[in-house]
């Protein structure tokens, strides 16, 4: 397996507005991100390649592909990771200042809108990368390019007048309910008083997903966790998430992570 790569393209640039704190890539991401993180400044997250995971601790969870992008907000608590190890590339930024901060107070940076996705991700990796690496431009210049790469991630995540955010109510419903060990699909689509079939359909348009298909990788992601945090047996693990027994539990665990949860626990961090 390809080992972790990390390139940094720019830190600590500093100007009235506000400052670019680092700018980089990591290729080969090796996760292991333990729940939940907590940071001082805000992140945006760029996935290049591969499939993983978000959360946090306002019961948001998504499935993560190419071209999804994360935005951090300071101390909200989150935490994302790739599938298996070395399962995705990323592109991040952090950042910080006022100007961010009035982007936050005009709900352009908000925990409603912590995902999203570009159009081109390679183009918009491509033109951050240029933008942090020319040595002709000054931080104030840098900073004010990247906040209009920041616009073009978040156009596609706002919601625009006339849409019904109840359709937001209803999905966030539906992956907390579906997160729970034992949850099943047409129950949760009574439970959000949708028909089963449009429930599944727009849950699918919605996650990416399968309703069956979230559970299950939510279940596997409480699973990791506690193989991260815990020192509780395979067989307690399985039975405390509902598995009929351990070798399912196993089979399961391996399928989306690579590796069996003894081997997950020996590699941890």
């Amino acid at each position: 397996m390809a080992t972790n790569s990390w390139n940094l393209w720019q830190k600590q640039l500093r100007s009235p507005l506000g400052n670019l704190v680092e700018a980089g890539e990591i290729l080969h991401s090796r996760g292991g991100m333990i729940r939940y993180r907590y940071l001082q400044r805000y992140a945006l997250v760029l996935i290049t390649r591969g499939e993983g995971f978000y959360e946090d601790d306002h019961q948001r969870s998504r499935h993560l592909t190419a071209g999804d992008w994360i935005l951090v907000l300071p101390q909200l608590g989150h935490c994302y990771r790739p599938w298996e190890t070395g399962g995705w590339d990323e592109v991040y930024i952090m950042f910080e200042g006022p100007v961010f901060d009035a982007w936050r107070d005009a709900g352009l940076l908000t925990a409603n809108h912590v995902t999203g996705r570009v159009a081109d991700p390679g183009k918009w990796a491509a033109t951050l990368r240029q933008v942090m690496n020319d040595g002709n431009t000054t931080a104030l210049e840098k900073l004010c390019a990247f906040q209009q790469l920041l616009a073009q991630a978040l156009e596609g995540a706002i919601l625009t007048p006339g849409e019904d955010e109840v359709v937001v109510s209803w999905f966030a419903d539906a992956c907390r309910m579906l997160s729970q060990p034992g949850a099943e699909a047409k129950q949760v689509a009574s439970a959000v008083g949708v028909n089963y079939e449009t429930f599944r359909r727009r849950f699918q348009k919605q996650a990416g997903l399968s309703p069956h298909q979230y559970h299950v990788r939510q279940i596997v992601n409480s699973a990791a966790r506690m193989l991260d945090t815990t020192d509780l047996k395979s067989a307690e693990i399985a039975r405390t998430l509902g598995f009929c027994d351990e070798a399912y539990f196993s089979r399961t665990f391996k399928q989306f992570t690579g590796r069996s949860p003894r081997a997950y626990r020996q590699h941890r961090g």
